[in-house]
């Protein structure tokens, strides 16, 4: 057993003792599950370590080097953020509440649940519009070198013409949550890749290569304050996902080890976050790109980093479409409607393709995937993050309950994540709007 594991084993002594007095028996009316620890963990990194990481130091960028600060300020806000959360599932002391939209309902009734399933939803349509422009602009990157002339957008209706097809035949969430495993591998090794590569290319410090061929001047900045809100909606994406939390924990044997299980997911992803940013930034200052692998002189490290990236988010794609379309599908209880399995799959088949066509349109109208990023970051999961836990908890538990200091740090994270929500989606809204402006300019 590794050390990681025994940690992980151990159970919260601390946050068991200061559980309130009928909190254990929420915790024994809980579903039981199956899953160790260990199990958990990696579930947890797998949820996180995500596509968004090769934006980091364009993050690093856009705030200068105190972006490290912001990241860890926002390491740590998702580690508090998340075990609130997580507590709030057991607020009666009786039953545990199933997920997120669940406990937002407990607080504030219908209104609450449309805000936090207006937020996921825009995540679980966002993420599939953010994946199919960077699949189209990696293969159109990788097929300009061989002559072809198919375009960016050309390519992202093909993209999303193939991912149609698993998307129609998987039916649950069971048969492809694999692939989130899959996903965090492909990263951690395209981060490796991109450090090493990056490391061997620093002999270029005084100057860079752009990919369209240019040279440019390499400078760093120690803090540009206007672009720290941005640079916290990007690393709010990076450590979104709590919306999946819920049942994760829900499939733990040891549920009051999820303290433990969340501080170590978390400082796991933001090591490859630190390690992707520093040596990013580090190297190619201010004309650092993202995703990264695109500063990367050409060659085998470039085009291995590209394909992996790119099979990663074409399979992340049905994650969150299924999510996405099985919402749709319960809305209109599709499978109660007493159909024929024939009759109810084909109903699948175009509720589902229709939702290809949207997330579709909206990436072909905005093909831009910093500023997409940046702007799910913001608009979504800064406050599902951050904000939305917290005030759920005080919600919840009462403010009377909570101590002053504690209270204090809960004040703060909610002040810091409004404002960096705010007018990092005002900023992030600019930066698209410019964006789509300049293409339709060129």
């Amino acid at each position: 057993m590794t050390k990681i594991e025994e940690k992980l084993q151990e159970v919260d002594v601390e946050s068991v003792a200061s559980s309130g007095p009928h909190e254990g028996d929420a915790y024994a009316n809980a579903p039981a599950g199956k899953a160790t620890n260990f199990q958990a963990y990696v579930n947890v990194v797998s949820v996180l370590a995500g596509a968004g990481t090769l934006g980091l130091p364009a993050a690093l960028r856009d705030a200068g080097w105190v972006g490290l600060a912001i990241l860890a300020l926002a390491c740590a806000m998702a580690i508090y953020s998340n075990q609130k959360l997580i507590k709030c599932l057991y607020y009666d002391g009786r039953n545990r509440l199933r997920e997120y939209p669940d406990v937002a309902a407990a607080a504030f009734g219908l209104p609450g649940r449309i805000v936090v399933t207006f937020f996921y939803n825009s995540i679980a349509l966002g993420g599939p519009v953010l994946y199919l422009i960077l699949t189209g602009t990696n293969i159109e990157y990788l097929t300009t070198s061989v002559g072809s002339t198919i375009t960016v957008k050309q390519w992202i209706m093909i993209a999303a013409a193939v991912m149609v097809i698993p998307i129609i035949l998987t039916k649950t969430m069971r048969e492809v949550a694999f692939l989130s495993i899959f996903g965090a591998l492909s990263t951690a090794i395209v981060v490796f890749i991109v450090v090493i590569a990056a490391i061997i290319d620093s002999k270029n410090f005084d100057t860079v290569t752009y990919p369209d061929g240019t040279t440019g001047p390499v400078t760093h900045d120690i803090a540009i304050p206007r672009h720290l809100p941005i640079a916290l909606a990007t690393f709010a994406f990076s450590y979104g996902g709590n919306v999946i939390f819920p049942h994760v924990e829900e499939s733990m044997k040891d549920k009051r080890a999820w303290n433990k299980i969340i501080l170590w997911g978390v400082l796991t992803v933001t090591v490859l976050y630190v390690l992707c940013s520093t040596t990013g930034y580090a190297v190619y200052g201010n004309t650092v790109l993202s995703p990264i692998y695109r500063n990367l002189p050409g060659g085998a490290t470039q085009t291995i980093s590209i394909i992996i990236i790119t099979l990663h988010v074409l399979l992340a794609i049905p994650l969150f479409m299924t999510t996405f379309n099985l919402q749709v599908e319960s809305a209109l209880k599709l499978e109660s409607r007493g159909f024929s399995s024939k009759t109810e799959w084909v109903y699948r088949a175009i509720i589902r393709t229709l939702s290809m066509i949207l997330v579709a349109t909206i990436a072909l109208f905005f093909p831009f995937f910093e500023e997409m990023m940046s702007l799910l970051g913001a608009l979504s999961d800064g406050m599902l993050t951050f904000v939305l836990p917290l005030i759920f908890y005080l919600k919840l538990y009462g403010i009377k309950k909570v101590g002053k200091i504690e209270l204090v740090i809960m004040v703060l994270i909610i002040i810091i994540g409004i404002a960096g929500s705010v007018i990092g989606t005002i900023d992030a809204v600019k930066g698209l709007a410019k964006a789509y402006h300049g293409d339709k300019n060129k």
